[in-house]
């Protein structure tokens, strides 16, 4: 059985806190067989009660739980690396057509020379 978004989420985040499971579970006041089972993907699914016990336990929001990775916000602080996070994405496409890593690699140095040019013009060194 597959482990859900909701599974993974609660497993990340708990282990990204160093919380044990059977921590959470007495923080949370729900059952360790409960946090056990919705993380190993033997349950799917907890009522809504439930998960903003998870979520208060572990100082999340519920949406933290359950968005997936393609549903959460990053800011965009850097461009740089905005833009060779984005073209890291097997998906990219132009004009419907998926880019090649051959074009993918010509974009990063369009960017590169863009880059430059805008260092130069602020006097930054190259």
């Amino acid at each position: 059985m597959p482990i859900s978004i909701l599974g993974q989420n609660i497993k990340k985040i708990r282990e990204e806190k160093g919380i044990s499971a059977y921590k959470l579970s007495k923080i949370a006041g729900v059952g360790i067989s409960t946090i056990s089972e919705i993380e190993n993907g033997k349950r799917q699914s907890l009522n809504s009660s439930t998960i903003e016990k998870v979520a208060n336990a572990l100082n999340v929001s519920v949406d933290d739980l359950l968005l997936t990775e393609d549903n959460k916000e990053y800011p965009a602080i850097d461009i740089f690396q905005t833009i060779n996070t984005i073209l890291t994405s097997d998906e990219l496409l132009l004009d419907d057509i998926p880019l090649s890593k051959t074009e993918k690699s010509q974009i990063k140095k369009g960017i590169n020379a863009l880059f430059d040019i805008i260092r130069i013009q602020r006097g930054d060194e190259i």
